[in-house]
């Protein structure tokens, strides 16, 4: 008896793991369309989905499906981990991101434009082997610089199995139980198909405008920070080490640090790490640096800096800020708007001449 009632387990593990989903044939409602002009829209940001639904989680379910999709559209897509950890730093609250100035967190987010989601409903409902997922969901894209909205839609995506629905009393608590991380992989998938839908309709970037990534970014290596240099078209190991140490003897620091990488080698596009090269978390830690031993260090933009704070603080004379803009002008768009996140790199010591001074 007790071999039958294994078997019947088994059997039941097998129809719930193994039936097949059918998605109903339907199309998003898209509200608003407006065709970009050419390279108008670089860099994009997914920011963090809200979530009305009572199921807890399925706004970031969504919002990793709609990442992984997206990137097909041939934009310049920051991580989610990025764009959230710049919010942060400008102590944006995520819950409210509605109610916040769109050029503002355009900003903040050093992005052209901007997604916002909105999960209005996940339901599901499991009969045993029989299962149906009901997810709904409200996106829309928005110019960071015009507040126009370019792209917005809704749709409600239906997922059931094709299996024929049997009273949840039918097998084993045991067997329903077993099958949970099936469950979640239905609603996984509905929500793929959700977004698949939504991105068709969504305009394209053309693939031959140049990508406008962060050239100068920190990561972490193990358990300590590292500095990355991603590779300009021109760029040398021997321009790369002035840029980064005022020093091109450190070009061997460089390669070795890079699989012994060369100027035969080098292509635009390709990470490199910085060795050696100080991190600061506040401007002010600028003065605790050995200046004998370094030249320059890299800091990360906070909200509310600008060329002529962070001067103030490093040279003790804000009209110096053209130091820090010379050292980073390849990087710098608009000297009077730095993103919140952009890593630059600082200069620790000043030219002999003040004829660079300049008021900002």
């Amino acid at each position: 008896m007790k071999k039958y009632f294994f078997a019947f387990i088994f059997i039941a593990l097998f129809i719930v793991s193994s039936c097949n989903y059918i998605e109903e044939r339907s199309t998003p409602n898209v509200k608003t369309l407006h065709p970009l002009q050419k390279n108008e829209i670089t860099t994009v940001a997914i920011l963090p989905f809200k979530n009305k639904s009572e199921k807890k989680g399925a706004e970031e379910i969504l919002r990793k499906c709609f990442f992984t999709n997206f990137s097909a559209k041939g934009y310049n897509l920051l991580k989610p981990e990025e764009v959230d950890e710049r919010l942060n730093l400008a102590a944006i609250d995520l819950s409210n991101l509605d109610n916040e100035d769109v050029y503002k967190v355009g900003r903040i987010v050093k992005a052209d434009a901007v997604i916002f989601g909105t999960v209005t409903k996940c339901t599901k409902k499991f009969f045993g082997v029989y299962s149906q997922v009901v997810l709904g969901a409200e996106m829309k894209m928005v110019d960071v610089k015009s507040s126009m909205v370019i792209w917005q839609a809704e749709h409600t995506e239906k997922t059931h199995s094709d299996a024929i629905p049997v009273s949840p009393f039918s097998i084993p608590e045991a067997v329903v139980d077993s099958s949970m991380n099936v469950r979640e992989k239905v609603i996984t998938d509905t929500a793929d198909r959700l977004v698949k839908k939504f991105i068709i309709s969504i305009p394209s970037k053309d693939f031959s405008s140049p990508i406008n990534a962060s050239v100068i970014s920190i990561k972490p290596i193990d358990t300590s920070m590292e500095v990355y240099y991603r590779v300009q078209n021109g760029d040398t190991l021997q321009g790369i080490s002035v840029k980064f140490y005022d020093d091109m003897s450190r070009t061997e620091d460089i390669s070795n640090a890079n699989n012994s990488v060369s100027n035969e080698t080098l292509r635009a596009g390709q990470e490199l790490i910085i060795p050696d090269m100080p991190i600061i978390g506040n401007i002010e830690e600028t003065q605790q640096i050995n200046k004998k031993k370094y030249k320059k260090t890299v800091y990360r933009v906070k909200w509310g800096d600008s060329l002529y704070n962070i001067a103030s603080k490093v040279f003790r004379d804000g009209k110096r800020w053209t130091i820090i803009y010379d050292a980073n002008k390849s990087e710098i768009r608009d000297i009077k708007d730095l993103p919140v996140g952009q890593v630059l790199i600082i200069p620790l010591t000043t030219p002999k001449t003040d004829s660079f001074k300049r008021d900002l």
